[in-house]
């Protein structure tokens, strides 16, 4: 019992330096850049009118809608944008590339 406590405690280290290598690399990658499109996501239950207007109050541009409660917008000129009243996520679109033409979500 005690040889298997010893091994935890070497690993405890390791294994806590691979959990916040993940969530670190997580956070970088998922956070929205300023010249990328960002994938907004609220509540299942939120509607399509409600989500476009809280992203619309944060400072945003929505540019499309493949789900009631998802939005994916841009940046508006000039504005400071802030995370979307109610917003679950808020991603970088450009991982979604792949289900939309590369200019329509990068612009």
């Amino acid at each position: 019992m005690r040889a298997i406590r010893s091994l935890m405690n070497d690993f405890l280290p390791a294994f806590a330096l691979l959990v916040a290598s993940v969530v670190i690399g997580a956070v970088v990658m998922l956070t929205p850049r300023p010249d990328h499109a960002a994938l907004i996501v609220f509540g299942p239950m939120t509607l399509v009118t409600e989500a476009v207007t809280r992203t619309v109050e944060a400072g945003w541009l929505p540019i499309a809608s493949p789900r009631s409660f998802v939005i994916i917008a841009r940046r508006h000129a000039g504005s400071e944008v802030r995370r979307p009243e109610g917003a679950f996520l808020l991603l970088d679109a450009s991982g979604i590339s792949g289900c939309f033409s590369l200019s329509s979500v990068e612009k």
